[in-house]
């Protein structure tokens, strides 16, 4: 396999707790909260990749084969799909992003994929534009939430993929009352979970955890292209992991007329 970038260091089971991987996340406060180690190594199991810039940088990428990706996708198998590209440090796009992109076109070379896929919001800041165009990527698709997914072919011919566009009728799919979504990657969001469904509960609605347990299922049931949490009050989308318990908790009260 053709070498990673200098700067770059590959994660994987055996080097996870002494890269720092875990507490680089967490420090650079990811949307979907730090990730449970054993979650983690669940996902190495089945292809997940992680690259991190070395230090003094900050940052990393996780990505996975279209057939393990947890992202919401329309096609793909025969592609890469980003699960995470986050870049703390303020340096140049070829030292940060780009160099770990290159690692994931890397890697999907060696392994005959087809293509990168990157669902990142949109508009992108301008300097993440120029870098993503520069490297060859370009927008194939976009869905609701402000995502676009950006693609590079590095091998092709490719049928390109898309993104869902039935969020609406995917949350209304859950039926009534309070359902949070979660793929029990993060210990914090899980908690909140479980908190949310028993105060609801305890107040007299109808309430439920839905764990999805593995990347096909999410695929097909997540109910927002942005995150790997939710909670969705009579089919509606009121939260995606950003709100603290008690902040989503005042939103259910003032929407159910408690």
């Amino acid at each position: 396999m053709a070498r990673v970038p200098v700067n770059v260091i590959t994660v994987s089971p055996p080097n996870l707790d002494r890269t720092g991987f875990l507490s680089l996340e967490m420090g650079i406060g990811r949307q979907d909260g730090p990730t449970r180690r054993d979650w983690l190594l669940d996902r190495f199991e089945e292809g997940f990749q992680v690259r991190m810039l070395r230090p003094p940088l900050k940052g990393f990428v996780e990505f996975a084969p279209g057939r393990v990706s947890w992202k919401p996708l329309i096609g793909g198998a025969g592609c890469i799909v980003v699960q995470s590209l986050c870049v703390k440090s303020r340096v140049d796009w070829s030292e940060g992003a780009g160099s770990l992109l290159q690692s994931a076109e890397t890697w999907a070379r060696y392994y005959d994929f087809a293509a990168v896929l990157l669902p990142l919001s949109a508009p992108a800041d301008p300097e993440t534009r120029r870098g993503l165009f520069a490297q060859g990527y370009r927008v194939i698709d976009e869905t609701a939430g402000g995502i676009a997914l950006w693609a590079k072919v590095v091998q092709g011919p490719l049928a390109l993929p898309g993104l869902p566009q039935d969020w609406h009728a995917r949350a209304e799919r859950l039926g009534s009352g309070l359902v949070v979504q979660t793929v029990g990657h993060c210990d914090q969001q899980l908690r909140r979970g479980y908190d949310l469904v028993d105060m609801a509960r305890e107040a007299g609605l109808e309430a439920r955890l839905e764990p999805l347990h593995s990347a096909d299922i999410a695929r097909e049931r997540l109910v927002t292209p942005k995150a790997l949490f939710a909670v969705v009050l009579e089919g509606e989308v009121i939260d995606c992991g950003r709100g603290s318990t008690m902040q989503v908790w005042h939103d259910i009260r003032r929407r159910s007329g408690l």
